[in-house]
């Protein structure tokens, strides 16, 4: 309503005064009529480039209506001629239909272009992240080499070490192995994701269920330590979806995990999967109850590397957005009504056979 006021009030008061001016000037001063009937296409152009179409048409109608009763005797009297009154309203009619029409065009190319700029937005950063991919590819053949190779030896060494009795008399040695095991390992796993982004496995297509694998997700959730309040919603019918499982899988791995650890452990940690149709598509809502995403996370969203969490390393998100848009989907993210991390992720469904 108070939109509404601010962008009409002046076009209202504009046509009002013209029209008192028209109702309280004396029949005799015809120049004076001339100039009040021309002023009338002041307010209707103002209301059709406010309004688009609609808004000059009907500012037309309504000055049409209040013109009326003067230009034709009813109260006072316009000393125009009848001909010259009549074409005069249906120039008002025409100039606020036309000035809309334009109007309105405008306003749909203006809206394509700011479309084409936010399009041309995406495709630089799609072009930032695929220049960091062909990064990172050039990268892995070196860390593959430079790297894994000594880091299994490491780890063969220390666990030949560990079964040595001198070191496994001593504590303090034996636990500082432990450690040496324990790092070792994760530091393959990080650049297994490393490597696993910069060149994705080839690609095998096969049919499966896709309720049948938000339930699975559901039970290694569910069966995590410190896991949190796990709920699963699918619905009744087949859920057949078309594409590589194993990425798929990894897919919802990677935003399961994301949103088990920003729920926290039950009770107050809730976790909720959701698969619903939308149109052709299959929709997975993931809600959490945690703490959501920060609005630099959410501008930086699927930018490989970039990450809030500590010792994360801003592949899991990049990872998954390129499984969903190499199958013909998307991710999405947002928060939720409880404040916390909303996650869409939407598949095309299998073509009916």
């Amino acid at each position: 309503m108070r939109e509404n006021v601010r962008r009409y009030g002046l076009v209202a008061l504009m046509v009002l005064v013209i029209t008192l001016m028209h109702y309280n000037t004396a029949m005799h001063i015809h120049a004076a009529h001339g100039i009040y009937r021309r002023l009338y296409y002041f307010p209707i152009i103002v209301a059709a480039f406010r309004g688009g179409r609609r808004a000059g048409w009907w500012t037309a109608v309504a000055v049409c209506l209040l013109y009326t009763p003067h230009a034709f005797g009813l109260i006072g009297f316009d000393p125009g001629s009848t001909l010259e009154k009549v074409l005069e309203m249906l120039l008002y009619l025409a100039v606020g239909l036309v000035t809309g029409v334009l109007e309105d065009r405008e306003r749909r190319a203006r809206d394509q272009l700011h479309r084409t700029l936010d399009e041309r937005e995406r495709l630089q950063a799609e072009l930032v992240r695929s220049e960091r991919l062909a990064a990172v590819g050039q990268l892995s053949a070196g860390l593959a080499h430079e790297i894994r190779n000594p880091l299994a030896s490491i780890k063969g060494a220390a666990e030949i070490l560990g079964e040595t009795p001198a070191v496994a008399a001593d504590p303090g040695r034996a636990r500082m192995l432990v450690v040496l095991k324990e790092e070792s390992a994760r530091l393959n796993q990080v650049l297994t994701r490393f490597l696993g982004y910069a060149r994705p496995a080839a690609e095998s297509l096969g049919r499966f269920d896709l309720g049948d694998e938000l339930h699975r997700l559901g039970d290694l959730l569910a069966h995590r330590p410190a896991a949190p309040r796990i709920a699963v919603e699918v619905p009744p019918q087949a859920h057949a979806c078309d594409g590589d499982l194993a990425q798929i899988r990894q897919l919802l791995l990677n935003l399961g995990l994301n949103a088990a650890e920003a729920a926290g452990p039950a009770p107050a940690g809730a976790v909720r999967l959701v698969l619903a149709r939308c149109g052709r598509d299959w929709q997975i809502t993931i809600d959490d109850n945690g703490p959501g995403f920060a609005d630099d996370a959410l501008r930086n969203l699927g930018t490989p590397f970039f990450t809030t969490r500590s010792g994360g390393t801003g592949l899991g998100l990049a990872t998954s957005l390129r499984v969903a848009r190499d199958h013909g989907g998307d991710v999405t993210v947002d928060r939720n009504d409880q404040g916390g991390t909303r996650v869409l992720v939407r598949l095309p469904a299998a073509a009916e056979r």
